[in-house]
């Protein structure tokens, strides 16, 4: 009997084993830097005539492009001057679509909707946009200019659309 008085003794000592305790804090933190991304939709004009639709008017079609920032970062979304670029300033560039070789039919992209301000590839003509964390989506308004004796064909342009921020 003296063997399980000192068993049951042993254990009773042990559970108040663990009486003191100390504490530390443990730091915790993450640094969130601004970011951004872009998508863009295509831009599509149709069907083209500078002898009979177009011989006096332009042919106008919109896109998309769809500029998602982190809250708070300022950002300039900018349009280079596509893969045939004309005459003009990095402000301002004479677009091209090409459908072969010396085949070209002239455009214009705006950031508005009057047709009036040019989006270019510059600190000017570009579009300035503070992030809100969600997506804002910008129109882009472009114009095929009328009376353009072009040769029949598919033509096509790409435009790099780029954020900077």
């Amino acid at each position: 009997m003296a063997l399980s008085v000192t068993a049951l003794v042993s254990v009773a000592f042990s559970v108040n084993g663990y009486a003191e305790s100390s504490t530390s804090t443990m730091n915790v933190s993450v640094s969130v830097e601004y970011s951004c991304a872009i998508e863009s939709s295509p831009m599509e004009f149709g069907a083209y005539s500078g002898v009979v639709a177009n011989a006096s008017t332009t042919l106008n079609a919109t896109a998309t492009v769809v500029a998602t920032c982190t809250s708070g970062a300022g950002a300039r979304v900018t349009l280079d001057g596509g893969a045939s670029p004309g005459l003009g300033s990095p402000g301002a560039p004479i677009r091209r679509m090409r459908a072969g070789e010396g085949q070209f039919l002239a455009y214009q992209v705006y950031s508005d909707v009057a047709r009036g301000s040019v989006w270019g590839n510059t600190a000017v003509t570009g579009v300035a946009l503070t992030g809100t964390g969600v997506p804002q989506i910008l129109t882009a308004y472009g114009s095929v200019m009328a009376a353009q004796l072009a040769v029949p064909g598919a033509y096509s342009d790409e435009l790099v659309v780029t954020i900077t921020y």
